[in-house]
């Protein structure tokens, strides 16, 4: 192989979710699309970096160009607000179509193992925005696991003295799935947090 298709496949490569073979498949559609194909694609992507970034106030990514959809929209519900890990979790949940607050993006979650302490996260800014917004409700949802149960802990903790709600999205169980398919913890979990019929 040419060195300039095995760097561009080890280039691609490092993207999230890319595997080698992925990897060389684009490259090579690189090459037979031509030169004003990845014109535009490298046009489109340094666009991207150059004109999108978090939101000061929320995290979430936003058009530089414009306002944030989610801060600055007065048709959601400041009382409530939802803790997340990162940017792209807010997508996840706003395409179930069932929140109407607004967003808080933690940057991570609590690593002690990682380095990872409450002041690597962006929880201080969310002890600062609950108390302007007079926000009533915190929803946690950060992934389950051992570390995001630990975040969500803490965030109760810290806020517990201003008198918020903070709740955390439920776990378990996904819908469709075969109970002798999912993990223990998983039962766990759905068995913990069942609710009455």
């Amino acid at each position: 192989m040419p060195p300039e298709l095995l760097a561009a496949i080890e280039a691609i490569q490092s993207l999230p979710g890319i595997g080698r073979r992925s990897a060389m498949r684009i490259a090579l559609d690189f090459v037979r699309q031509g030169k004003s194909y990845t014109d535009h694609f490298t046009q489109v992507i340094e666009q991207l970096v150059e004109h999108v970034a978090g939101c000061d106030r929320c995290g979430a990514y936003i058009s530089l160009a414009g306002p944030c959809p989610y801060c600055d929209n007065p048709r959601r519900n400041r009382e409530i607000l939802c803790v997340v890990e990162h940017p792209s979790d807010i997508y996840a949940v706003e395409n179930t179509g069932e929140f109407f607050g607004y967003y808080h993006v933690l940057g991570g979650v609590l690593s002690p193992l990682d380095g990872v302490g409450p002041t690597e996260l962006r929880l201080p800014q969310l002890a600062e925005r609950v108390k302007s917004l007079a926000v009533k409700e915190v929803i946690v949802a950060a992934n389950p696991s051992v570390e995001g149960n630990a975040t969500g802990h803490y965030i109760a903790d810290m806020l517990k003295p201003s008198g918020v709600r903070v709740t955390r999205i439920a776990t378990g169980l996904a819908l469709g799935q075969m109970l002798d398919y999912a993990e223990t913890q998983a039962i766990t979990q759905s068995l913990k947090q069942r609710v009455e019929l």
